[in-house]
Order: C-alpha cells, then sequence, then structure tokens
C-alpha cells in the first residue's frame, strides 16, 4: 500500500504545478540605483530602487529583502580590499509583483554622517562615490519560499537625484 501513495502524491504535485502553468521560475531582482532621499543633522536616507521581475504566470510575494551597502575606498588599488561596509538591514514590509509583470520598489537605507567620513573626500573632490549593493530576498510561490540573491556596482552622482 505504501508504494502506490508517493507516485500519487506525486501525480498531485505535477498537477498541481501544472495548473500553476509549470515550473516556478525564479525572479529576476535588480538594483536600478541609488538616489539621495533625505538629509538631518546627523544622517540621512538613501534611497535603492530595486525592480524585481516575475517570469511566472502567477503572484509574487517577497518578505524580508536583506541588504548590505558597500562604499569604494578612494585610495583603493586593483587587488585591495577595496569595499567598506556602509549600510546593512532588513526591509520588513511585502513586495507583491504580478504574472509577468516588473516593479520597482523604493527601499529606504539610513546612515549616519559618520558611515560617510571615508566617502566624504570622493564627494567633496569628485563629485561621486562608487557603490556595491547585495542581498537576498525571500520569495514565496506555490511551492514554497525561496532566497533569491541581488548584486548591483554603479555610481552615486552628487547633485543627482539618481545613481547609476
Amino acid at each position: 500500500m505504501k508504494t502506490m501513495r508517493l507516485p500519487a502524491a506525486l501525480a498531485a504535485a505535477a498537477l498541481v504545478l501544472s495548473a500553476c502553468g509549470g515550473p516556478v521560475q525564479r525572479p529576476e531582482i535588480d538594483l536600478e540605483g541609488v538616489s539621495l532621499g533625505s538629509v538631518g543633522l546627523s544622517g540621512g536616507t538613501l534611497v535603492a530602487n530595486v525592480r524585481v521581475r516575475n517570469p511566472n504566470r502567477f503572484t509574487l510575494r517577497a518578505n524580508d529583502l536583506r541588504y548590505q551597502l558597500y562604499l569604494r575606498k578612494a585610495d583603493a588599488q586593483p587587488g585591495d580590499c577595496a569595499w567598506t561596509r556602509f549600510a546593512d538591514g532588513v526591509y520588513p514590509d511585502t513586495l507583491t509583483v504580478g504574472a509577468g509583470q516588473t516593479r520597482t520598489f523604493p527601499i529606504p537605507v539610513s546612515f549616519s554622517f559618520g558611515q560617510l567620513a571615508g566617502a566624504s573626500r570622493q564627494l567633496i573632490g569628485y563629485g561621486r562615490v562608487d557603490y556595491r549593493a547585495e542581498g537576498t530576498v525571500d520569495v514565496r510561490t506555490p511551492i514554497g519560499t525561496r532566497e533569491v540573491p541581488f548584486h548591483k556596482v554603479g555610481t552615486f552622482m552628487m547633485g543627482s537625484n539618481a545613481g547609476r
């Protein structure tokens, strides 16, 4: 009797997956850029614009976007450890992307001016600083939760509302 249950369970799982339009495809997560959100007396907020493309035939919901933001050291030489950690955190709000859609979510990243010490020379001297952002997000699908990574390297331009 037990040998009959496993094939039946596999057939049921295949039927559920086929009803969802086939296998679950990994969503594409990318950082479009970083811009300055606001500045206060002790620090400010950067806005990381995270783009999520859902190639599936069902709506995706994602929670717990975990991120790390690094800034390039001004005096880094090729081969050196060129990056210093600037900020990290978790964005707990639910991100929802419809079937076959792409959406961009503005994720606030708080910082203090003390964290900017290494990048301030570059901002003042050159009006720009290179950044690297990476992290993961938990994406819920009809067959469970998957951790999806993202990574982006770009340049923040002073006096601009958008990074590249």
